[in-house]
């Protein structure tokens, strides 16, 4: 195999509470992730030198894809080249783990195009150390996460056939949510709420329908469950001005699917 291409799903946390902090400065979690199908698209092909096209969305010392591409080749003791492109749906900076789906696409497709045959434990292995999040998504579909990520339970659950989410134009960066949540003890969605406004009215808004707002991750995207694609339409589509992206998106049992 010379090339793959991976569609990397984003995930939402079905639900999220932090349970203590490690000596090492990581924080310890109890989380319910679920895979959907808003997906980024991560195309690797082997080459004699690495190069990279597509979303740019940061300097690559700083990029999550080029971390895990470090961790495969430290792990490997080999040189891994490749040529990346990376096509972006996943907003950034939102709680939906797309950088974190990103790294997990390339390690799989490292894996694959040069037959490592790397185990999926070892690949958790690697992928702890790139990111908490990581691990999930060499995992997938709807899992209970513990520790500070790796430790991950498959589990069965009823899900709606569809989940509505809105996503802010407000950034917020996990470590430093993180650092906000140890400075004043509130959890996520309270902090959310007193640095983005528009949270407060989302959840005013979800509960003229009955419906109780979530948040994934650290935010400052935010969602309610649907049980038909027409009830899903009438919560998008009715919010006035909303100045953010709002996707109606469907569970999916994997968070990586091999394209070609």
């Amino acid at each position: 195999m010379e090339s793959i291409l991976i569609q990397a799903n984003a995930k939402i946390n079905l639900d999220l509470k932090i349970t203590g902090k490690r000596k090492d400065g990581f924080h310890l979690i109890e989380s319910l992730f679920q895979s959907i199908d808003l997906a980024d698209f991560l195309s690797i092909e082997k080459s004699k030198r690495n190069e990279f096209s597509g979303a740019k969305i940061c300097q690559d010392s700083q990029n999550i894809i080029f971390r895990a591409k470090k961790e495969m080749e430290k792990f490997c003791a080999r040189k891994l080249p490749c040529r990346i492109h990376l096509q972006k749906t996943i907003p950034i900076s939102a709680g939906l783990g797309g950088g974190s789906a990103n790294a997990a696409a390339l390690m799989l497709g490292l894996n694959k195009i040069y037959d490592l045959g790397l185990s999926q434990q070892k690949l958790i292995k690697i992928g702890v150390k790139v990111g908490a999040d990581v691990p999930f998504f060499l995992y997938g579909g709807t899992c209970k996460i513990g520790e500070v990520g790796e430790k991950i339970t498959a589990v069965r659950i009823k899900l709606p056939e569809f989940f509505v989410l809105f996503r802010p134009h407000k950034r917020m960066e996990t470590k430093k949510m993180y650092e906000l949540y140890d400075k004043t003890g509130k959890d996520f969605l309270t902090l959310a709420k007193e640095l983005c406004p528009d949270i407060k009215k989302l959840e005013k808004y979800f509960s003229q329908f009955k419906l109780k707002l979530k948040m994934s991750g650290s935010g400052p995207t935010v969602f309610c469950k649907a049980k038909d694609y027409r009830s899903a339409k009438m919560v998008a589509e009715n919010y006035p001005k909303f100045n953010g992206d709002i996707f109606i998106c469907r569970p999916k049992n994997k968070a990586l699917e091999i394209i070609k």
